[in-house]
């Protein structure tokens, strides 16, 4: 192991889990890997200008864009609300660029057995029309063949069909917009709201692995045989898989060991998203941890719940530099 390699892993995994936010997580993950790794600067710039982010998502966003994107976002926002109410009805889609019909399917109650699937959904469709809300008439009625009786579902009724008002008119709106732009402003609006989705989506799986590695990591510290643990133990596993050592041969006929992570994965983000980040935290954990000494070093301060590998000024310092200037007992000390 190189020199201080150990020390840079271990702060990758620190760093990434003290992060305050999802989207911090996600810089500070590929500033870490960067310096553990030993990727050069144009490889920073370039894996920070395709990661993901709310603020490349804004500095992409033409200001002509916005009130559309706006809409088709609020527009998925409600279709969640309304397929996620406790019921056995969902809305399928709404086509307010033709016909003016919604498509919702219903999960029946009981087995239809004589259908070759018994559980296969119906399908039923509600023309809206072009003016009035006689049309949320017939997704009551709907509600009230198809749904099941309860007085608990009629507080989710009049949710639907608040919803369902609310999302037709939304479709009215975004049909008027989209009326007079051309087709790729469009096509553009849409392809920046999916991409804002997908943030939302990293950013969610970034939120659930910070809380899991702060859990790691306490466990970790306080494990007082690491043989046993079980938490250790599940993580070597999943290190074991990913430390594969495969021989390559370059255009020179000479043979080498290819990287466990090249630059391409960072660049190109291939794999899942809890796998990409997780596998690599694994790695640089137990890269750290094989260096002697270096689990004790592995902190968690009491005051401000901060985790920092402590350096060999305060070898038994048991609070991160911040706190513990805080109190008069010492300067910097992390490594």
């Amino acid at each position: 192991m190189k020199e201080k390699q150990d020390q840079h892993f271990g702060k990758l995994v620190v760093d990434f889990v003290n992060a305050s936010t999802a989207e911090e997580a996600g810089s500070v993950f590929i500033g870490g890997a960067a310096a553990a790794f030993g990727f050069g600067s144009g490889f920073l710039e370039q894996a920070l200008g395709r990661y993901p982010t709310l603020r490349l998502f804004e500095d992409a966003l033409s200001a002509g864009d916005r009130e559309l994107v706006g809409l088709l976002l609020e527009e998925r926002g409600l279709l969640s609300v309304i397929n996620n109410l406790p019921c056995n009805i969902s809305l399928a889609s709404y086509d307010y660029d033709g016909d003016k019909v919604l498509t919702f399917k219903i999960q029946p109650l009981e087995p239809k057995w004589d259908r070759e699937d018994p559980y296969e959904e119906d399908v039923l469709q509600v023309p809206v029309g072009t003016g009035g809300k006689a049309w949320l008439e017939e997704v009551a009625e709907m509600f009230d063949d198809r749904a099941p009786l309860s007085t608990d579902m009629d507080e989710v009724k009049e949710k639907l069909l608040a919803c369902m008002g609310e999302f037709v008119e939304l479709g009215d709106r975004i049909l008027a917009i989209r009326s007079v732009l051309p087709p790729e402003r469009t096509h553009e609006a849409q392809k920046m709201a999916a991409f804002y989705i997908s943030i939302q989506a990293e950013q969610e799986v970034l939120a659930e692995l910070l809380e899991r590695w702060r859990m790691i990591l306490d466990e970790i510290i306080a494990a007082e045989t690491l043989s046993r643990n079980h938490v250790l133990l599940d993580l070597l596993l999943v290190y074991n898989m990913v430390n594969r050592r495969e021989l390559a041969v370059g255009e020179d006929g000479a043979f080498y060991e290819k990287p466990i992570f090249e630059q391409s994965y960072f660049t190109e983000r291939a794999g899942l998203a809890d796998e990409y980040y997780h596998n690599v935290l694994v790695y640089a954990l137990f890269e750290f941890l094989r260096a002697k000494g270096n689990r004790d070093k592995l902190r968690g301060c009491p005051d401000c719940k901060t985790f920092f590998i402590a350096g060999p000024r305060r070898a038994k310092g048991m609070k991160c530099s911040r706190c513990a200037k805080k109190k008069g007992r010492g300067t910097r000390d992390e490594a």
